[in-house]
């Protein structure tokens, strides 16, 4: 590991040469990170990097020449201090919450220049990283402030930058470009509305090849405990302002697109670079004395870039095939055929110009009975939908919203109590969720796959809902991780997202 500082006493060169080589080497001040336990293998590993194979040397003079450095390292790693307390994402900046959500939607002084050179108007960065974001973590976003942080079902953030500034005063756009990875694909406009402005609309990016956009990102673990969770509001100011805007000077957003945001809001993309928050300790000699405190590091993936991060350490094959779907691989023909797809799932006709009653769905497997919007399909009623879901196999019944969230555009309502002969669940899928005979957990589950809901696994079950609200259907606010709003449809008011919706049944087996 490097050292960070590395200054030499000012005792008079004269004295020197009456030290032993390790008084000598304990006039060294500054401090070696060691990755991973607190332990005496790990110690050592980071001194020999740090001092040019003389590492054990120097622990041990740093320790006081103990007879056991081994023990000595023992005891000072469980002396060691832990993390800090948290601190608001919002101290970051220290500028406002407006800061904050113009600055990710590609604004502010920070991406356009301003009254102060860069290293001025955001000085307070460089503090963050020297004094906070190793040793305490930043509590996630306000997603209320930063809508583009909501959600994250796929525990996973990306940014793309497509300019590079100047570290002076005034309007600064630099005459270079930053450092291409990644082309562009396409973006839902609706994901972002909030911050784009545009309630509903479509972008497919045309590569030029003037073109230049810098893709990067991150994930983390579902476990709370493990570093990557812990920290990950920390990895996010690691490589959206540290490294990129202060490290690189790299600015400005994709049209239509945040600068940063969950990787379900981001645009589809070939590739983005990987960062990854590492467990550590600080040994830091100084005035004569060894401490150890607990110090995150910030390195690249060791798998590689994010895509092979994920498959390798964070998501399961669920998570892992949704994620390619924004994620998609720079194989030559990979943007051009996610452009293809997001066209085909987004405006495909069938032949005559009538809109399918759900894109990509199976009709020999499932029964539509209703859809509105552009899946428009009149109402089968209520009789045939009790008929069509008594005949099938699993009693599920599927909806396709075209409109909304990725996450919530297929989702599977697998029922598992009878349904009460007075009860109309037509009519709660379509405006009115309600929670009679209709409890998560007892009546029914929601999964997100067809064979999630085929096994039943408790993992894969969405783990909240609500109900009971006038003229709002399915599924109101209920989400696979928790409350998630506005993904509810309904054929009697308007509002939210599901405007291009229709509901299967799934067909009895012949």
């Amino acid at each position: 590991m490097k050292i960070i500082t590395n200054t030499i006493s000012a005792t008079p060169l004269l004295l020197l040469p009456t030290l032993t080589y390790a008084q000598r080497r304990t006039q060294t001040e500054g401090t070696v990170h060691v990755k991973g336990a607190c332990d005496y293998n790990s110690v050592l590993a980071a001194y020999d990097a740090a001092f040019a194979g003389s590492g054990a040397s120097e622990l041990a003079a740093q320790l006081g020449n103990p007879a056991d450095v081994p023990a000595a390292v023992a005891t000072k790693c469980a002396g060691a201090s832990g993390p800090g307390s948290a601190v608001a994402f919002s101290t970051v900046s220290n500028k406002g919450i407006q800061h904050d959500r113009n600055y990710y939607s590609g604004g502010t002084s920070w991406n356009d220049g301003g009254e102060q050179p860069l290293n001025v108007d955001a000085g307070r960065v460089a503090r963050i990283a020297a004094s906070t974001s190793t040793t305490r973590p930043i509590e996630w976003p306000d997603t209320e402030a930063l809508p583009m942080f909501d959600g994250c079902d796929l525990r996973a953030v990306t940014c793309c930058f497509t300019g590079k500034r100047d570290n002076v005063k005034g309007p600064s756009v630099s005459g270079d470009d930053p450092e291409a990875n990644a082309e562009i694909c396409s973006i839902d406009l609706s994901l972002n509305y909030m911050t784009n402005h545009v309630l509903k609309g479509y972008s497919v990016y045309e590569r030029k090849e003037t073109d230049a956009a810098y893709c990067s990102g991150f994930a983390w673990s579902n476990d709370a405990n493990d570093v990557s969770n812990k920290f990950k509001a920390n990895t996010l100011f690691e490589i959206s302002m540290n490294d990129a805007l202060m490290g690189k000077n790299y600015v400005k957003n994709a049209p239509g697109a945040p600068m940063c945001g969950c990787a379900e809001k981001m645009p589809t993309v070939t590739t983005a670079a990987c960062t990854e928050a590492v467990e550590g300790y600080a040994f830091t000699y100084a005035d004569n004395e060894l401490s150890v405190s607990y110090a995150v590091a910030f390195e690249a993936c060791s798998a590689g870039d994010l895509m092979a991060h994920y498959e390798a350490n964070v998501g399961d094959a669920t998570e892992i095939d949704a994620l390619k779907d924004y994620i998609v691989g720079d194989d030559s023909g990979k943007c051009q055929k996610a452009q293809d797809d997001f066209i085909f799932d987004n405006f495909a006709l069938v032949k005559g110009g009538t809109p399918p009653p759900g894109s990509n769905v199976d009709l020999d497997k499932w029964e539509p009975v209703v859809g509105k919007g552009a899946l428009t399909y009149p109402d089968v009623g209520a009789a045939k939908f009790r008929e069509l879901l008594d005949a099938s196999p699993n009693k599920i019944v599927r909806r396709i919203c075209k409109s909304c969230y990725r996450a919530y555009q297929d989702v599977y309502y697998k029922r598992h109590t009878a349904v009460p002969a007075d009860m109309d669940l037509l009519e709660y899928l379509k405006s009115e969720w309600k929670s009679e005979n209709n409890l998560m957990g007892t009546d029914f589950d929601l999964f997100s796959t067809y064979d999630q809901a085929l096994s039943q696994e408790e993992y894969h079950k969405w783990r909240y809902c609500n109900y009971d609200y006038s003229k709002v259907g399915f599924p109101r606010d209920c989400g696979k991780y928790g409350y998630s709003g506005c993904n509810w449809n309904s054929f009697t008011r308007s509002g939210c997202y599901a405007y291009d919706v229709a509901f299967f049944v799934e067909k009895a087996t012949e």
